[in-house]
């Protein structure tokens, strides 16, 4: 059972996004590139695809960080509808806006993760941890701008060790 709790403080979670983006990065540019174009089993996505999600995620992430930071002025918004998070298998699937297209070079994925990086903290710094406005996660709920902040650091976390137990193999 994942607890977001767990992933601490507003500059705390901030912290362990740079720590698990530095050692993504890291492992993504001194890896194989067979390895990072062939899928992690039979049926998954591969290394770069695995890479090209984390960053669509932390994209929609800043999105939705913007949202709150609008609510919160006292902005009036149009609904959203909510679409629960599928698990199959035990295992949590990517919501259909997430899913890696695929194809793209180490470089462009690289490319993608600084733009879904500095979008994201662009919109962490102008928004108010401490605020209560919440907008639904489809997998924890629903979350405060702090609470999509820890689910993004795990997110990159879980992401990053299956990675790195898929080249320990």
């Amino acid at each position: 059972m994942v607890r977001l709790e767990d992933y601490g403080t507003w500059e705390e979670a901030l912290r362990r996004l740079g720590e698990t983006r530095e050692a993504l990065l890291a492992l993504l540019r001194e890896a194989d590139p067979a390895w990072l174009f062939a899928p992690l089993r039979e049926g998954a996505w591969t290394p770069l695809m695995v890479a090209e999600h984390v960053a669509l995620v932390e994209d929609s992430t800043a999105r939705v960080l913007r949202r709150l930071r609008r609510l919160a002025a006292g902005e009036s918004l149009p609904p959203v509808p909510f679409v629960p998070g599928e698990v199959k298998d035990g295992k949590p699937q990517a919501p259909e806006g997430v899913r890696p297209k695929g194809g793209l070079s180490l470089e462009e994925v690289l490319a993608f993760l600084a733009k879904a990086r500095a979008f994201l903290l662009e919109e962490a710094a102008k928004a108010d941890p401490q605020h209560p406005a919440t907008f639904p996660h489809p997998f924890f709920g629903e979350l405060t701008a702090l609470g999509w902040v820890r689910a993004a650091a795990y997110h990159e976390a879980h992401h990053l060790r299956a990675l790195q137990a898929s080249l320990a193999r």
